[in-house]
């Protein structure tokens, strides 16, 4: 069983734990690392996306091909789900494992009439390892439509990544823009608490996740303390200017120098 070492990394260990069912050892922040992970973001949807938030074929497959694997999704509809399953030998979906925490889980095959699925979970939570469904109880858990993903062996390929890197410095530099013009004018509560992870979590939260992980404690701790301005803005639940709040000066520094490392690797 492989466990979560970094916050929400729920993907990223399910990609070891399929890996591991063909007989691949690694772990979350191995894979995060050797595809460059910290280096990459994304926008989509209206949403500024880094680190554990990057998800799916296009992103696991940096690391995957190079080793030998690739993954294919496939959207599957509430009420095919258990019978799509069942014909698979492997998969990773996502479920709720409580009411309001969805997370990726892997499934494994049947055991006693029920759906197996290993939990990708921290090694100190009381959640067990491995969760057992029955039809049922599996689709009281998944939304209307589940995207569902599988490994299949290929012949290894390089992957270059200097283009995405650069892509994902427009997108930070873009972010940053963002953020500037948001924290410029006055906003209520409500749009405070709906930027939170629409803008601010790329940078302020997975953002500092990723810095961690590559040990540059000097710009994660700029953006800490930003973080910390952020978090008391929010409890004051009042009509506020962020930038009057927060440290701007700090966060367009932090900013700067993640770029310059970002070229570093483009």
């Amino acid at each position: 069983m492989k466990y979560m070492t970094f916050n929400s990394s729920c993907s990223y260990a399910g990609i070891a734990n399929l890996l591991s069912l063909y007989g691949v050892d690694t772990e979350d922040r191995t894979i995060a690392l050797e595809m460059g992970l910290p280096f990459l973001l994304d926008y989509e949807d209206g949403c500024y996306l880094s680190g554990p938030m990057l998800q799916g074929a296009k992103w696991f497959d940096l690391y995957l091909k190079p080793i030998g694997y690739t993954m294919t999704e496939k959207e599957v509809r509430k009420e095919q789900l258990c019978e799509y399953l069942r014909d698979l030998r492997y998969a990773m979906l996502g479920i709720y494992v409580t009411e309001r925490n969805k997370h990726a889980v892997v499934y494994t095959g049947m055991r006693d009439g029920k759906f197996c699925m290993l939990n990708n979970k921290w090694e100190q939570s009381d959640e067990p390892d491995t969760l057992l469904f029955s039809g049922q109880e599996l689709l009281q858990r998944v939304d209307e439509s589940v995207m569902v993903a599988v490994l299949s062996k290929t012949a290894c390929e390089a992957v270059k990544t200097e283009d995405i890197v650069k892509h994902s410095i427009v997108v930070l530099q873009s972010l940053a823009k963002e953020i500037a013009g948001f924290c410029s004018q006055e906003r209520s509560p409500m749009d405070i608490r709906a930027s939170m992870d629409t803008l601010f979590r790329a940078i302020l939260l997975d953002g500092i996740t990723m810095l961690d992980l590559i040990g540059e404690a000097q710009i994660s701790q700029k953006l800490k303390i930003v973080q910390g301005q952020l978090m008391n803005a929010v409890k004051e639940n009042k009509p506020l200017r962020l930038d009057q709040c927060l440290d701007m000066g700090l966060l367009n520094s932090a900013v700067a120098d993640y770029i310059s490392l970002m070229r570093v690797h483009a």
